[in-house]
């Protein structure tokens, strides 16, 4: 909160802020017309009314009046007068939705139960409603603050007309209602509070030394010594026992590893076996035969090779109709 020349922040009762939310209630700097040569950049106050939400690193500047019972979304920008039961986000802030109340509740680690729960809440505590006689119009509390002198005025005035006030629609405000109107009238209940003044050039009452802390027995250290041991075992048979299993678990991938290269070279040897057999079946055909039988007559060709080759045919031909039959 930074407050400048003597301007204000007032914010009525639960309500409800998150993190990093600043208010500033000047420029600070100072505008001026050029044609007048008149301050155009006034500092003024800020008002926020009761159970206002307010979300995470909203910004209220000056003149800012969020009515009781509204919400301001996450990284808004308050310029201007938000109505009661409203959503306002933005920046610059706008009326995002209307007609809306909530509730202080955190949903965060709620069950179906819960939510269930609350899916309907039959009553109206949070909706507002404007009256023009419970009214505290934020510029008639500007007004009548302005025209006190001393802190003591204003302790007093803010006390009897604003902290006394516990009508629940003292802050409600919607769209078209009447703003600029008295306040109205108030008890001065100031009066009847009692204040102690304390005198400190009297020496004050020196506090009671704290008592001195018990101290444990040889029994009750004696007794936690053991506790502290027991459990220091219990750890290490619980952490034997997680390295047992590591060993189980290796030991268990080591076999299975085993038993797939073994399953693999079975694949392997079956399928060999295969390639040999028919390898056996084309040596044993007849036209394999024939071929060697031509290839040994074609290299002794000179020594009647060929001639050599017709018997042979006729002799393999032979062979080869026996092992048929």
């Amino acid at each position: 909160m930074l407050l400048s020349e003597r301007k204000n922040i007032i914010i009525g009762d639960q309500c409800l802020f998150s993190h990093t939310i600043w208010f500033r209630n000047a420029d600070p700097h100072l505008i001026y017309d050029n044609i007048t040569n008149k301050r155009i950049n006034p500092t003024q106050s800020i008002y926020i009314g009761d159970h206002v939400w307010v979300g995470q690193e909203v910004a209220f500047l000056k003149k800012s009046f969020v009515a009781s019972g509204s919400i301001i979304g996450t990284k808004s920008v308050v310029t201007k007068l938000c109505y009661s039961n409203t959503i306002n986000a933005g920046n610059p802030i706008k009326q995002v939705k209307e007609n809306i109340s909530w509730r202080e509740e955190c949903v965060h680690n709620w069950d179906l139960e819960e939510t269930n729960k609350y899916n309907y809440i039959p009553n109206n505590d949070f909706k507002y409603t404007y009256n023009q006689n419970e009214f505290l119009s934020p510029k008639a509390i500007e007004e009548k603050l302005d025209s006190l002198n001393t802190a003591q005025e204003k302790l007093e005035f803010v006390y009897n007309a604003i902290y006394c006030n516990k009508n629940k629609n003292r802050f409600a405000y919607f769209k078209d209602m009447p703003y600029d109107i008295p306040l109205p009238k108030y008890e001065n209940k100031f009066k009847s509070l009692k204040f102690e003044e304390i005198d400190e050039t009297k020496p004050q009452p020196t506090p009671p030394a704290p008592k001195p802390t018990p101290q444990p027995t040889p029994q009750e250290l004696e007794i936690k010594s053991l506790k502290d041991k027991l459990s220091q075992k219990e750890k290490d048979i619980n952490n034997l026992d997680i390295n047992h299993k590591k060993a189980l678990t290796s030991q268990e991938l080591e076999i299975k590893s085993l038993k797939e290269a073994l399953s693999k070279k079975e694949k392997d040897i079956s399928s060999l076996e295969i390639n040999y057999q028919k390898a056996l079946n084309t040596k044993n055909h007849l036209s394999y035969k024939l071929g060697q039988a031509l290839i040994k007559a074609n290299k002794n060709w000179y020594k009647g090779g060929y001639i050599k080759f017709i018997f042979e045919a006729i002799k393999i031909k032979k062979e080869h109709n026996k092992t048929k039959i």
